[in-house]
């Protein structure tokens, strides 16, 4: 069977379509695949360079972090200090005209060698009293912290306010620094 040069042609033409139809359906899987790849290699390259600033930066963050532990209060092993956290918590308030309605601490929890309670209350005031007593807790600096706050007018006294707050406190224990 002989071919004519037209025949011939259409059917070069028509491998030449096939293939590179095969090689567009096939070229586009290993493009995305590779756009994908691009990506990850550009985020890991950024995380990259933000762990190298970080270690560029350790000794002025080692000092930061041993300056701070300083400044940590230290109680004996196996004293509960629930009760001590408590009456500070209590005192700040009470210095800001802040009424704390009702306070639950939870258990104490480790991290590593640093200790945290936090103690959820319960309380009523006017809004200076409140972001007094927030300033307060602030200025103990790292050592306290305000997780969680909300907010309500009560009713019948738009001055008053009420909610709940959740604060931490952050200790170790004598013989961990």
């Amino acid at each position: 069977m002989k071919l004519s040069a037209r025949e011939q042609r259409l059917g070069i033409i028509t491998l030449v379509a096939v293939l590179g139809g095969l090689g567009y359906v096939l070229g586009e899987a290993r493009h995305d695949i590779w756009r994908e790849s691009r990506q990850e290699r550009i985020l890991l390259q950024r995380r990259r360079e933000a762990a190298e600033q970080l270690l560029a930066r350790g000794g002025d963050l080692d000092q930061r972090l041993t300056q701070l532990r300083e400044t940590l209060p230290s109680y004996p092993r196996g004293t509960d200090v629930t009760a001590q956290l408590l009456r500070r918590l209590q005192q700040v308030a009470d210095e800001h005209d802040f009424l704390l309605l009702r306070r639950e601490p939870e258990p104490e929890r480790e991290i590593g060698d640093l200790y945290e309670l936090a103690i959820t209350c319960t309380w009523e005031g006017t809004l200076s009293a409140l972001v007094h007593f927030l300033y307060a807790l602030q200025a103990q600096g790292a050592t306290v912290d305000v997780r969680n706050l909300t907010v309500a007018p009560v009713q019948g006294t738009p001055e008053n306010l009420r909610g709940t707050v959740t604060v931490d406190f952050a200790y170790s224990r004598e013989g961990e620094r």
